[in-house]
């Protein structure tokens, strides 16, 4: 697998946003940089939980990743099957001034599996709208992360994302992250190729590990959400 720039501070941050609080988050990397472990530490500094994030090559092996796949930590190891996948979405102006909502579609080996509202992106265009930067709303830009996970919302199940998330975990192809605007169409579209990979190799993940233990003892080290 090749080394990769890749966005895990930022990502595993929003992992750790969306589980049991945990004031700080030691996270480290393998030897390959795409494979990552954070682990979770309450208020005392002990270690509640960890995840594995896998940093998915980006179709430009010179740009960071932009789609991360998150699984639990089993023991030394990546547990069978991704908690989440996280999209990093970047958007340019001319996009913004076509479409005032959003919304990101991940599609799995050619199936069209789940579909989330982009909130912030309205959000972010309702604010330029009203306060235009200097050169127009067409010289803006955006970057933000749309969560694929299968937590239960207004007391149901996401069966969507736990498809996609059981099917990325025996071992998927592809997956394509499609941004589609108001009227649904796609505005962008992108594939990345997932490497038959159902989980990060053990020695991966023991080598993260190790380091992210380290750090345990430095909380200070460590990022605070």
């Amino acid at each position: 697998m090749r080394c990769l720039l890749s966005i895990a501070g930022l990502l595993a941050g929003l992992a750790a946003a969306s589980t049991a609080h945990a004031e700080r988050v030691c996270t480290a990397a393998a030897a390959d940089p795409a494979i990552t472990v954070a682990l979770h530490l309450d208020d005392a500094g002990v270690t509640q939980a960890g995840e594995v994030h896998w940093a998915v090559p980006n179709v430009q092996p010179d740009l960071p990743s932009m789609v991360h796949i998150v699984y639990p930590l089993d023991g030394e190891r990546a547990g069978d099957h991704p908690l989440a996948v996280i999209t990093l979405n970047a958007v340019t102006g001319n996009e913004i001034a076509r479409s005032p909502t959003a919304s990101i579609q991940i599609v799995v080996d050619g199936m069209e599996m789940a579909v989330r509202a982009w909130d912030l992106y309205g959000q972010t265009v309702a604010s330029l709208q009203a306060n235009p930067p200097e050169g127009g709303v067409e010289k803006a830009s955006f970057v933000g992360a749309v969560s694929f996970s299968p937590r239960y919302q207004d007391g149901r199940k996401d069966i969507d994302s736990d498809q996609a998330l059981r099917r990325i975990g025996t071992g998927a192809h592809s997956m394509e992250v499609r941004l589609l605007g108001q009227d649904g169409l796609a505005l962008q579209d992108h594939t990345y190729r997932l490497f038959d990979m159902g989980r990060p190799a053990k020695d991966d993940v023991q080598s993260a590990l190790d380091r992210a233990r380290a750090l345990v003892s430095q909380p200070e080290r460590c990022a605070a959400y």
